[in-house]
């Protein structure tokens, strides 16, 4: 058992490598076809917000990371005071859908510009990968209020014949 908790500890530190890797040489890859993306990206099922809504403790702020086209801003924005939505890719920004109580904001996940101990929710959509792991939870330990959530969400596997 030891030996597996060994071999577990060594291949989530390489993956963890690899995925930084990919961080360290990741540019915008997602701007020429932020239109297709804003347009066909598959949404989150609604059983996702029900979940986040009835396991807050404060629904004043929100920060939906790595936002891409904004949908789960634009969802959040129905439960949250004000949600802060960040990405690197101005292109996706500009096809993110504006309402009122969202900010969105070019900035890295790794080192965004909100408070200290602001955030009763952090959230990442089908983006941790990119993500230097290190900093991006030293910054979300820096702005989540206590008690507050953080919440990765992904796809599911899909096989297509």
């Amino acid at each position: 058992m030891h030996v597996e908790n060994k071999k577990f500890g060594l291949i989530f530190r390489k993956v963890s490598l690899i995925c930084q890797l990919k961080y360290l040489q990741m540019k915008d890859h997602f701007s020429d076809q932020a239109e297709l993306y804003a347009l066909y990206r598959p949404n989150y099922p609604k059983e996702l917000y029900d979940f986040i809504a009835k396991n807050l403790i404060s629904k004043q702020l929100a920060w939906d990371v790595a936002t891409g086209n904004g949908q789960i801003a634009v969802e959040l924005s129905t439960i949250f005071e004000q949600v802060f939505a960040s990405d690197i890719s101005e292109k996706q920004l500009e096809f993110a859908q504006k309402k009122e109580n969202i900010e969105y904001k070019i900035e890295k996940a790794e080192n965004c510009s909100l408070p200290d101990k602001s955030c009763d929710l952090v959230i990442v959509g089908q983006a941790i990968h990119w993500f230097d792991f290190t900093a991006f939870y030293e910054e979300v330990k820096r702005v989540l209020k206590p008690n507050g959530l953080i919440i990765l969400v992904g796809y599911g596997f899909h096989e297509i014949d």
